[in-house]
């Protein structure tokens, strides 16, 4: 056995004796002999300390050891019952334990420890998640949503189907829930209250996984999960660090039976009938600010870690990136029609090298000659005079623009992957922007909803210039 596997084994004990928030004389009697059989000194527990569950359940998994898995899942066994009593938080960890280390159980499951100040439900919370939606699963969860939330309510966890929760809010009063959001997020415009509202309402489970828990929350291993069920089954330090642990289950159109078992198992360990139920469910006109409920809507309100849609106005010349609330700040309109020029270039990008060879040259006249005809026709819709638009052929009046420019949008705060809404330059020497074309919109003076830029009269004219 490595010196990495006695680590790992000394933190998944220590979480196992401290999650019931009792050490007794049973448990540290047990943990001597643990602490024998494995050869565990000061110096490893110690070092257990800087190790995350789910690190250590890994090397366990990960080890190849013959019989480490068995072995270590009997002690923890025993360690459960040696006060005579699994409570409920114990059970929450030895399930993970069970799940991971038993060959023979049928689920598909992983183990997470993920910061708490990135993401932290209540313990015991069953969340659904998926990165792309499942038609079978949801319309099982659908159908069976009231025996999927008794199942798991009256085994002490509480389950939650975002969809759920977003159709709630649909149902509320448009007036009061923007009432509501505005009274949670005082400083946010009024403009940034609409756009967290119109968000909520389109929220789906693929928005959520991805956008939320991934791009804002960082929590990057959940970026491409089929169906699962991620459940809250603990806290713990990680050095001085709070942590928050989860199991997630795999789950599918027989979400119901999985569940069932997975309850039964789980009931089968604890060592009385009696526990806390809980019984939080939003009602109308009624909603909670705890737990999930707050999450979510802190992850809406609180602008931190976000892919921004980019909204350009060249009628007001304003460029304003509403999910986090903001607009580019201290530029002139030569900057603002350079910046929705690179939007409309995409990939492609501005492409101003000096040619190699006098063969070349007619080439390179003939782009930039293309690339200042389409800066004008954007410049224009700014407000200003095409023919007076800067000459971005002249190097001595392009780079000023191009540094004022990166200069504002490096100010921009709270945006995930901020360096891809800069102007970038790659090897090549060719600038771009590097933001999907589903995320630009354009605001035009015959219509209330903003336009995608590819349908943009904005594109149009840069395109045919």
């Amino acid at each position: 056995m490595l010196r990495g596997h006695k680590i790992a084994i000394a933190r998944i004990f220590a979480d196992l004796i401290k999650a019931d928030r009792i050490i007794d004389t049973g448990e540290m009697e047990c943990w001597e002999r643990v602490c024998a059989k494995y050869a565990i000194d000061k110096e490893i527990e110690t070092e257990a300390q800087y190790v995350s569950f789910s690190d250590a359940l890994k090397s366990i998994c990960d080890s190849g050891v013959q019989g480490l898995k068995e072995d270590l899942l009997g002690d923890c066994r025993s360690m459960t019952v040696s006060d005579g009593f699994c409570a409920h938080s114990e059970a929450l960890i030895m399930i993970a334990l069970i799940l991971m280390l038993d060959s023979e159980q049928p689920f598909r499951v992983e183990t997470f420890s993920i910061p708490k100040a990135s993401f932290n439900i209540d313990i015991a919370t069953s969340l659904y998640i998926e990165s792309d939606y499942d038609t079978a699963t949801n319309e099982a969860i659908r159908e069976s949503y009231r025996s999927l939330f008794k199942e798991f309510q009256l085994a002490g966890f509480h389950f939650v189907y975002p969809p759920k929760i977003i159709e709630h809010y649909r149902d509320t009063d448009p007036k009061l829930f923007r009432k509501i959001l505005s009274f949670l997020a005082p400083s946010m415009s009024e403009s940034g209250i609409e756009n967290a509202y119109k968000s909520l309402m389109k929220m789906t489970t693929g928005v959520f996984c991805k956008d939320l828990l991934c791009n804002k929350c960082g929590i990057t291993d959940l970026r491409n999960t089929c169906p699962s069920l991620l459940i809250k089954i603990g806290n713990s330090f990680v050095g001085e660090d709070a942590y928050a642990n989860y199991l997630k289950i795999e789950v599918d159109e027989d979400i119901l039976s999985t569940v069932q078992s997975f309850i039964d198992r789980f009931c089968e360990m604890l060592s009385s009938d009696v526990y806390v139920v809980n019984t939080s469910e939003e009602r109308d006109s009624q909603f909670h600010f705890h737990g999930f409920y707050k999450q979510l809507l802190d992850i809406f309100l609180i602008r931190k870690n976000i892919r921004s849609h980019i909204l350009i106005d060249p009628y007001k010349e304003e460029i304003f990136f509403p999910d986090i609330d903001a607009k580019a700040t201290g530029l002139h309109r030569r900057e603002r029609a350079l910046y929705a020029m690179l939007l409309c270039c995409g990939a492609e990008g501005l492409n101003f090298n000096l040619p190699k060879s006098n063969d070349a040259l007619a080439r390179y006249n003939k782009r930039i000659s293309k690339i200042q005809d389409r800066y004008r026709a954007i410049y224009s819709m700014f407000g200003g005079e095409g023919e007076t638009a800067p000459d971005l052929g002249e190097p001595t009046i392009r780079r000023p623009i191009f540094a004022c420019l990166k200069r504002s949008l490096k100010n921009l705060p709270s945006l995930y992957n901020p360096e891809d809404y800069n102007v970038t330059k790659n090897r090549d020497g060719v600038f771009s922007v590097n933001v999907e074309n589903n995320l630009i919109f354009v605001r035009e003076l015959d219509s209330d909803e903003p336009t995608p830029l590819k349908d943009s009269k904005m594109y149009q004219r840069w395109k045919d210039a």
